[in-house]
């Protein structure tokens, strides 16, 4: 995995880019485009005893930070059009994404969804 682009946002969470690629067939290539965003779970916001309960839970669980996972793809892409593709996807998510995932609230969000979240039962190794 090679890091193509880091974005700092204003509330504090930061998105770093990879580059999972791969040539699958002849000249056509999968473009896959990691999107880690992380929240550094020490610099959260708590004005509130649930706020710092919260706080104190999510670093219990997770550690000093949070990392969520996004893949951005495209399938078929031939060879001299990698590059602009894989640009084109982190422009468009950053485009779509950024105003959203910078609000000052987003941070108690995801933090809170993350612990809600159900465990998955996998049956395989």
């Amino acid at each position: 995995m090679t890091t193509i682009r880091q974005e700092l946002l204003a509330n504090g969470l930061q998105i770093v880019f990879t580059d999972e690629s791969n040539r699958y067939f002849g000249d056509y290539h999968r473009v896959c485009v990691v999107a880690t965003i992380v929240c550094n779970l020490r610099d959260l916001p708590a004005a509130t005893a649930a706020d710092e309960a919260m706080c104190c839970r999510a670093v219990e669980t997770f550690g000093d930070q949070l990392s969520v996972v996004k893949r951005l793809e495209r399938m078929g892409v031939p060879t001299l059009e990698v590059d602009q593709v894989r640009t084109t996807l982190i422009d468009d998510f950053l485009r779509h994404a950024a105003a959203y995932l910078s609000r000052p609230e987003y941070l108690r969000s995801l933090v809170n969804a993350e612990l809600n979240k159900r465990p998955t039962h996998r049956f395989y190794g």
